[in-house]
């Protein structure tokens, strides 16, 4: 059914995490007809060839009368593109040192575990294309899944042709789903045993170190063979009609990002099929010895609990001065979404995402920076793919400074020191500020718009204000940490600003 809505140093060992580390990514990481057939693939015992993923069939999903739960949040006509619903089904394997800190290729267990799972797809038409299809991870941490990564940066995928698949590889969104419409999604299934049939130990666990729903052992092949699916687009109802992809690449958010990049270190290196990665907020560190390119977009809301990944020949870590785990422009797309489905409810009905976080108790409202982390995740998701196509690197790695002992600096006004920092940040028309002791406020922050009077006292003139914004956005622009489009647009937009009289 097709849906549009209105709406070369290796790296250096991992520094040792702060003590609230564990709660952060237990939060994270476990609150919470189109078939596509991939085939069986084949089980590998010790020292046998390494596994490669069958071809996948494709047949369409046909249920009328509703909306897919947690489709874009978007006008995807006005873009011209149109969004799909598949069914993925295959046979998936299980493997040993796929775990939150892996440095090394993970190791076969065995093959044959089933699954039944979903993926949305959104395409434009063919004419618009431009060859590269990017596959996100999706996050479950809401418990349900949310697409946060195409979140933040859906205007530049949209505007610039990109396909879009969103995967769901983990069972918690699955069993959502299921209970959200039994009808439409009652036979979906991602479960299987996560004991280590050699060692007796868990084989996929929560990053604090406990199972997460069972564990998610098949999420890696199921992510890997819906992908290869999508990028052969065949059967009777291709899930691309009219569109050859040339390039995939794979994206995730927060736990996707941390479950992304841990799928770089140990499982990308057996099959080698995605061309580059893009994380946003939570990556790992990544190995030096795998030549694919990947970026890792980090928050500031983050920068206390986890100190970033050394980076290599292939990799980069992009900070961002300023920014919220979630930007407040993502997370208007977030909680359009959730009041659509009717998939949070409250006491009183629906709840938003902006909502939830505000139940936490933090002290301070209006939720979420004003600092737009998409305009960073759009230069790193253009940035790998001119890298995988050309072979001309991305902007190097920037990084807030820190001290010997990993922690930030700041300068007298309390603003962070170093990073990538985007004119919302130093020319601002907002304050922002933390915003209590509760995870999700630490996550969140506040932000404060200025009044028209304290524009003109603070920047004279409006005038004034544009120029600086300008300067700032056309530099970053030629470093490469944002678009030029994007750089050209928020000139514009300061040129919009209103002072006072």
């Amino acid at each position: 059914m097709q849906h549009t809505m209105n709406t070369t140093p290796s790296p250096q060992a991992p520094t040792q995490r702060k003590s609230r580390v564990a709660s952060l990514f237990s939060a994270l990481a476990c609150s919470s007809a189109l078939l596509l057939s991939a085939g069986s693939v084949a089980a590998q015992q010790a020292g046998a060839a390494t596994p490669v993923p069958s071809a996948a069939v494709l047949t369409a999903v046909q249920v009328s009368g509703t909306t897919p739960m947690a489709a874009a949040a978007v006008d995807l006509g006005a873009a011209g593109y149109t969004e799909q619903e598949f069914y993925a089904a295959g046979q998936a394997q299980r493997y040993r040192g796929a775990l939150r800190g892996a440095q090394a290729t993970a190791e076969l267990i065995d093959g044959g575990w089933p699954y039944r799972t979903r993926v949305l797809v959104r395409t434009p038409k063919a004419a618009k294309f431009n060859g590269t299809l990017v596959v996100e991870w999706a996050n479950v941490t809401m418990g349900q899944d949310v697409d946060f990564a195409f979140a933040e940066s859906y205007a530049h995928l949209l505007r610039e042709g990109y396909a879009v698949a969103v995967v769901s590889a983990q069972r918690v969104g699955v069993e959502r789903l299921k209970t959200w419409s039994p009808q439409r999604y009652g036979e979906l299934n991602v479960a299987a045993d996560s004991t280590d049939p050699k060692t007796g130990e868990q084989i996929d666990v929560c990053p604090a170190g406990t199972p997460c729903a069972g564990g998610d052992p098949l999420s890696w092949d199921i992510f890997t063979q819906v992908a290869m699916a999508l990028k052969d687009n065949a059967g009777p109802t291709p899930p691309l009609p009219g569109l050859k992809v040339r390039q995939v690449i794979a994206m995730g958010e927060s736990q996707s990002a941390m479950r992304l990049s841990l799928y770089y270190n140990a499982i990308h290196p057996l099959y080698r099929f995605f061309d580059g990665f893009v994380f946003l907020d939570l990556a790992q560190q990544m190995r030096a010895d795998i030549p694919t390119p990947a970026i890792s977009v980090n928050s500031e809301s983050l920068e206390a609990f986890l100190p970033p990944p050394t980076t290599s020949q292939y990799t980069r870590v992009w900070e961002v001065a300023g920014t919220s785990h979630a930007s407040y422009y993502a997370v208007n797309y977030v909680d359009t979404l959730l009041l659509r489905d009717k998939s949070v409810l409250g006491p009183n009905g629906p709840l938003t995402f902006t909502q939830m976080m505000a139940a936490q108790g933090c002290k301070l409202n209006p939720l979420f920076s004003k600092v737009d982390t998409g305009l960073v995740l759009n230069a790193a998701i253009d940035g790998v793919r001119q890298w995988a196509l050309t072979g001309r690197p991305a902007a190097p790695t920037r990084q807030f400074q820190r001290d010997e002992k990993n922690k930030v600096l700041r300068d007298s006004d309390g603003k962070v020191v170093g990073g990538v920092r985007l004119a919302q940040f130093t020319v601002p028309t907002a304050h922002t500020a933390p915003n209590g002791d509760a995870l999700g406020c630490l996550l969140a922050g506040h932000h404060r718009d200025f009044t028209a009077a304290e524009l003109q006292q603070r920047y004279t003139s409006q005038n004034a204000y544009a120029q600086q914004v300008r300067t700032v956005m056309k530099q970053l622009a030629v470093q490469g940490y944002v678009l030029p489009h994007d750089a050209q647009a928020a000139a514009l937009t300061a040129k919009q600003t209103r002072f006072a009289r």
